[in-house]
């Protein structure tokens, strides 16, 4: 017998001793009457809460989680035997896993059953119970949400545990790309934007074609990638500081001001302040790859990829950035059609060469604040960030267009095609990030389904 069963049995032993069949029928009726009311108090009482309502939405609150409570309270109060408990008890620790790649705070959910204990409490105070029936009914609410919560608890620590320790291992990945390429890489992109600035300054033309540096192509690798490989180092709060000087005070000045007189001493001012910030942005980017050590760990051998025992880890970080600053966020779900029949038609070295052919286009479609990894097989995943449904749709068209029209080589001279299947996936709130790619997953089969070689937007 597993722990589950053995703690089930034990459970049902102890409730069943020290309770009455008058009394459990009393807190049945209560719950079964009220389980409405107490799922509306519940959620009412959670949106109310600043803490716990960034995790909440209304549209999610009356579409699902009222029923999903209301289900609840009847399974955790009305169980008859030791399987209907064991399955409440699975239940539970499920819930503690979805609230851990949630990152939802289990404090957060102690507040709810403490809240849940007194509505109950409260309306058995009501009934027509005698005084010890009406303690032993107390105490049985007591013990079974306390029963609920520690199952769900230790769940949850269990995942966050794991997830640190994935975490962690990401950061080492990511130390282990080609430092130096990937420091000279961002020093460009800062050289870049500066220059344009600069030769917009010096030529009067339009700034309509510049974006922010915070918009920029370092801005955004920095938004998604820097904390990721740095840790929210001293050095990236002081680089977000010069960014926020350059965008929210010098680009706008030199926006108004460069119709003027360019040789006056005040343009030559705001360049030089510029200049000066620019310097200090790629000193500090510069300190903080110096710090890291060259690490080979977690990628992908064939298509050196992200592995995507890193995916928990990216989307928590990614979630939570959407849930600040907002900005969009998607998931693409790809899968190689017809892929065994590469194999089983020229060979398993084949298979490879497609694969890390595949790779390297996905790499080439997207921006280098996005996410590429290797899911499994012929199936990779592609986190998007800062997009909308329509940008999310064209980079998937522009991915099933590019990969369709490819040659790809093998090592007897020959070629061939293939084709991709794609599932997109919105971001709708949820801060369970496996929702997104049940979804994503869902599109995949349908675009699949539908005939192939295509995309489909997940409902």
């Amino acid at each position: 017998m597993n722990h589950a069963s053995i703690l089930a049995e034990q459970l049902l032993n102890g409730l069943s001793e020290n309770a009455i069949p008058q009394v459990q029928q009393a807190v049945r009726q209560v719950v079964l009457r009220d389980k409405s009311a107490l799922a509306e108090t519940f959620y009412r009482f959670m949106l109310q809460d600043p803490a716990a309502a960034q995790f909440l939405s209304i549209k999610a609150v009356e579409d699902r989680l009222k029923p999903g409570m209301e289900r609840w309270l009847e399974r955790l109060f009305c169980y008859e035997t030791t399987d209907e408990l064991q399955a409440v008890l699975a239940m539970q620790r499920h819930i503690g896993e979805i609230h851990a790649r949630a990152d939802i705070p289990v404090h957060l959910v102690a507040r709810g059953m403490r809240l849940l204990k007194r509505e109950i409490i409260q309306r058995l105070l009501e009934t027509d119970l005698q005084r010890e029936q009406l303690i032993s009914a107390v105490l049985r609410t007591d013990q079974l949400i306390d029963i609920a919560f520690e199952e769900m608890s230790e769940a949850f620590v269990h995942s966050h545990e794991s997830g640190v320790r994935v975490d962690e291992s990401y950061r080492m990945f990511a130390t282990g790309t080609n430092l130096a390429l990937e420091r000279e890489k961002q020093i460009g992109a800062l050289l870049d934007w500066e220059n344009r600035l600069f030769r917009a300054v010096a030529t009067e033309m339009p700034f309509d074609d510049i974006a922010t540096l915070s918009n920029s192509a370092f801005g955004l690798w920095l938004h998604h990638k820097a904390n990721l490989i740095f840790d929210e180092t001293h050095e990236l709060e002081m680089i977000e500081e010069c960014i926020r000087r350059i965008d929210q005070t010098l680009f706008p000045q030199l926006t108004l001001r460069r119709r003027g007189n360019l040789q006056s001493e005040e343009i030559r001012t705001l360049v030089k302040a510029v200049m000066s910030e620019m310097e200090q942005l790629k000193y500090l980017l510069s300190t903080m790859f110096e710090r890291l050590t060259d690490l080979e760990i977690g990628r992908d051998v064939l298509t050196q990829l992200f592995n995507r025992r890193f995916l928990p880890t990216i989307m928590r970080r990614e979630i939570n950035l959407n849930r600040r600053k907002g900005g969009g966020l998607c998931m693409l779900m790809l899968d190689i059609d017809f892929f065994k029949l590469v194999n089983d038609q020229h060979g398993h070295d084949a298979g490879d060469r497609v694969l890390q052919h595949v790779a390297a286009l996905l790499i080439n479609q997207v921006r280098v604040s996005d996410f590429v990894f290797r899911y499994g097989g012929e199936e990779f995943l592609i986190v998007l960030a800062e997009v909308d449904q329509a940008q999310a749709e064209a980079v998937a068209e522009k991915i099933r267009s590019r990969v369709a029209a490819d040659d790809i080589p093998l090592s007897d001279g020959r070629t061939l095609r293939v084709t991709l299947s794609i599932g997109i996936a919105l971001f709708d709130g949820h801060p369970d990030y496996q929702r997104m790619v049940e979804r994503a997953d869902k599109a995949l089969y349908a675009a699949k389904h539908a005939g192939r070689n295509r995309w489909v937007l997940a409902d």
